[in-house]
């Protein structure tokens, strides 16, 4: 019988491994070329490899070394990270860049605890400087900053 030394990392390892097979499965799709002609799913078949390598590693780690048992899960956090990332995506055209990154960053925020709002407010701010800056005046990103 297999013992959980280290649930934790027991589930780390496996959450990684299925990434893997999901990334593997995805970049299956693109033409994957030759180490010395490489197509466009090469890269993120490599990467899917090694995470799937990595998942392999921590796993066995869990089930051969004590480790911390499983805590419980912070719901709040993580269904607002993830809201944030589905209202930038839905916001972006009709509110322009940086509103999306504005209310993005501000469901990101209210994830901690506790939520400092002088700090809270500079974060965003220089998120948004940031996000301009680099995506739109560097990069060339062709978004609006504005609805």
């Amino acid at each position: 019988m297999v013992r959980l030394r280290s649930p934790r990392d027991v589930l780390a390892g496996v959450l990684f491994i299925l990434f893997a097979g999901v990334l593997a499965y995805n970049a299956g799709k693109l033409d994957l070329g030759t180490a010395g002609r490489m197509g466009p799913g090469y890269f993120p078949m490599m990467l899917a490899g090694l995470l799937g390598l990595l998942g392999l590693i921590v796993l066995a780690g869990g089930l051969r070394y004590d480790g911390p048992p499983l805590q419980k899960a912070e719901w709040r956090g993580l269904a607002l990270v993830t809201a944030s990332i589905v209202v930038f995506s839905v916001a972006l055209e009709p509110l322009g860049f940086l509103a999306a990154v504005f209310l993005s960053g501000l469901l990101s925020v209210l994830a901690s605890r506790p939520v400092r709002p002088v700090g809270a407010a500079l974060l965003i701010a220089g998120l948004m400087i940031f996000c301009a800056v680099v995506f739109v005046k560097l990069l060339g990103m062709p978004v609006r900053l504005w609805p």
